[in-house]
């Protein structure tokens, strides 16, 4: 009967990989919080995104020569039996880091309790994985546990040290007013342990274009920091609602992710699109993605990004 099982297995397998589609335009890929990952070695652009499958998968991959068009490249992930946060894997941020492959991403138990936080898997066999945990279980998280966080980027600083910056929900036990917060971490070099205490960045409401969502709370989402060597300006791009889901931006003036920080009046993208993050291309241009609209049925979005005195200009 084992082995029976097992064939059953390994046909269901090749099924499923004979099934994969390929040539998807960017329009038809439907996802929340987009993040590309760029192998430069290989000429390849990935994304990995939130996804179900069999044998407890969590996390589904595409590759991509051109930005245009993708193939499905199928699970890169399988969450261990037993595991204690089944629930959520949001937000799936994948980098490559000391030649490893890193995925963030935000889980939760909400059967039991456990808040949301951001986990950290490796993959040691490139982009495409198989991804494992990092984290113990008896940590879980590289996020403050008990605080509702979520959303967590990774960000390289001037003098090499890892430092994560991420989003206290806004119906988090610590929050003000129901509205988000922004906090930063220094992490270890081997990204599953942190170094220091956590540090409050801003509220949501300290930016001028942040609105109430449907009345009841600021939200806080996605922030993702890039360093703009010609100024020497740290920017950081999040999302929040003004009053459609729109892209924000905050300038570190001195480079550092400690701050100060100071928002930008003008939105970045205003038009019901967010959860963003950059990327130079193969040609080394410079891009942004995102989703939109924010709403069921989102796909996959690409723009070209501009810098220009130390900051984001728009993208159309």
């Amino acid at each position: 009967m084992r082995i029976k099982l097992s064939m059953l297995f390994a046909l269901f397998m090749s099924l499923h990989l004979c099934a994969q589609k390929t040539n998807i335009p960017s329009s038809q890929i439907k996802c929340r919080d987009p993040f590309i990952t760029v192998d430069r070695e290989k000429g390849e652009y990935y994304l990995i995104i939130s996804r179900r499958g069999p044998e407890n998968a969590r996390l589904f991959a595409y590759k991509s020569k051109d930005l245009e068009n993708w193939d499905e490249a199928g699970f890169v992930y399988h969450m261990p039996e037993g595991y204690k946060c089944p629930d959520d894997w949001w937000a799936p941020d994948t980098y490559y880091y000391n030649g490893k492959y890193y995925c963030f991403v935000t889980v939760a138990n909400h059967a039991k309790g456990i808040m949301r936080g951001t986990t950290v898997l490796r993959s040691d066999n490139g982009p495409l994985g198989p991804y494992k945990n990092i984290i113990p279980d008896d940590r879980l998280f590289i996020t403050p546990p008990g605080m509702q966080c979520l959303d967590a980027s990774l960000y390289i600083d001037k003098d090499g040290e890892p430092w994560t910056l991420f989003c206290v929900e806004w119906n988090g036990p610590n929050v003000t007013d129901s509205v988000g917060e922004i906090w930063c971490q220094r992490l270890n070099k081997e990204l599953n342990g942190t170094v220091g205490d956590p540090i409050k960045l801003f509220r949501t409401a300290d930016a001028p274009w942040a609105r109430e969502a449907n009345g009841k709370a600021v939200v806080t989402d996605a922030p993702f920091a890039w360093r703009d060597d010609k100024s020497g300006h740290l920017l950081m791009l999040w999302s929040s609602f003004a009053p459609k889901y729109s892209i924000g931006q905050a300038i570190s003036t001195s480079g550092s992710v400690t701050g100060p920080w100071v928002h930008e009046k003008t939105m970045i993208f205003p038009d019901n699109g967010g959860h963003q993050m950059v990327f130079r291309d193969l040609n080394g241009n410079l891009k942004m993605s995102f989703h939109s609209p924010n709403e069921a049925g989102s796909t996959l979005t690409i723009k070209d990004a501009v810098i220009k005195n130390g900051k984001f200009l728009p993208v159309k």
